[in-house]
């Protein structure tokens, strides 16, 4: 499991999500190259999703404010993060397709092998291989978050900075301005269960599953966060609207309509 480390200088206590006026913010983004895999699959043969967790859109929010040098404005987001909410609005389809990759850690120090006894290749590369599911998406990826009233700016101004989505191979371009805007009632990526969800049209749908924020309780010295699963996340099944489908070549996603491969069985 991935986990974050948060040190915060004055740790508050909880706020009831009820208690608390959301502001929602919409950033649309195209995409270079796209990649997010399921978070309960494993690095090296990651399943790729046409959307993201909630989790890694806040903590990519936090991130883009300490890379600017915003350390106050990150840490006052980190306290509230279990009170954003975010829907993310997939691209109208993508492509996904398997790349083989290889990679590269420098060894740096020497640590004993129980069987091999201690390492002799200090400086040098160790080489893991594996697989990742890349997609090629068309049309825009879109997000809405929705923060606290006093964190509107501050998490705009990340939103217009952030390079990536997903993971770091993930490269994106904001194509609008980041605009406030009415939280959207259709469906984009909700859980499932919490309310009914209104089919219409007889559009299919999908689910995933994802990781989200469920308390943020934070001392001087935090315990690691477990994005996929723990005392601060949870996995949640996610519905989104769209169908996939399979071919030789790799799986396809569609929002608006069910996949039809009737003329791609040659």
């Amino acid at each position: 499991m991935r986990k974050t480390k948060a040190k915060l200088n004055k740790p508050r206590d909880s706020v009831p999500l009820e208690a608390v006026p959301l502001v929602w913010l919409r950033a649309r983004y195209r995409f270079h190259s796209f990649s997010y895999r399921d978070p309960r699959g494993a690095f090296s043969a990651a399943v790729g999703l046409p959307v993201v967790s909630p989790t890694a859109v806040l903590l990519g929010i936090c991130s883009t404010l300490y890379e600017f040098g915003r350390q106050l404005e990150a840490e006052e987001f980190l306290r509230t993060i279990h009170l954003c909410r975010v829907k993310v609005d997939p691209p109208e389809g993508v492509v996904f397709f398997r790349a083989f990759h290889q990679l590269r850690r420098y060894v740096t120090t020497q640590i004993k092998d129980p069987k091999k006894g201690p390492k002799p290749n200090i400086g040098f590369t160790e080489i893991n291989q594996g697989t990742r599911e890349y997609g090629l998406p068309q049309g825009p990826l879109s997000l809405y978050v929705g923060v606290p009233e006093g964190q509107r700016l501050f998490v705009a101004d990340a939103l217009r900075d952030r390079d990536h989505i997903g993971t770091h191979d993930s490269l994106c371009s904001l194509i609008e301005n980041v605009e406030e805007v009415a939280e959207p009632k259709e469906i984009l990526c909700d859980p499932l269960g919490e309310s009914s969800i209104p089919l219409g049209n007889g559009t299919p749908v999908t689910v995933v599953m994802l990781s989200r924020f469920v308390s943020a309780e934070f001392s001087d010295s935090p315990t690691p966060w477990r994005m996929a699963g723990g005392e601060n996340t949870e996995l949640v099944p996610f519905v989104i609207p769209g169908s996939f489908a399979g071919t030789r070549s790799g799986k396809i996603y569609r929002k608006g309509a069910k996949v039809d491969l009737t003329n791609d069985r040659k």
